[in-house]
């Protein structure tokens, strides 16, 4: 069953952000994560977000999904990652 991890996102430096969502694409790969979305809200109808930005990414299982989460490719990120913004991150099925 394929799962989606969706990120919600609030840039608080653009800088290390752009630093950060250069490296992702390649600790992805070795677990099969595809993005399939990267977007900023344009408009709303109904309700409001204090995270604007949003991230789509699939995996074939949750079991691939938290391989690349707790990876050290992975984790040698979160540290550009929370300099650049904060986020929700969780795990669809």
């Amino acid at each position: 069953m394929n799962v989606y991890v969706i990120g919600q996102i609030r840039i608080t430096d653009q800088e290390k952000w752009n630093d950060y969502k250069s490296q992702v694409q390649s600790t992805l790969e070795p677990y099969g994560g595809k993005v399939l979305l990267r977007g900023t809200c344009i408009d709303a109808f109904v309700g409001t977000t204090d995270y604007p930005d949003v991230v789509a990414i699939e995996f074939d299982s949750v079991e691939k999904a938290k391989e690349w989460y707790y990876s050290s490719a992975y984790q040698s990120l979160v540290p550009i990652r929370e300099k650049g913004a904060e986020i929700i991150l969780h795990v669809y099925g």
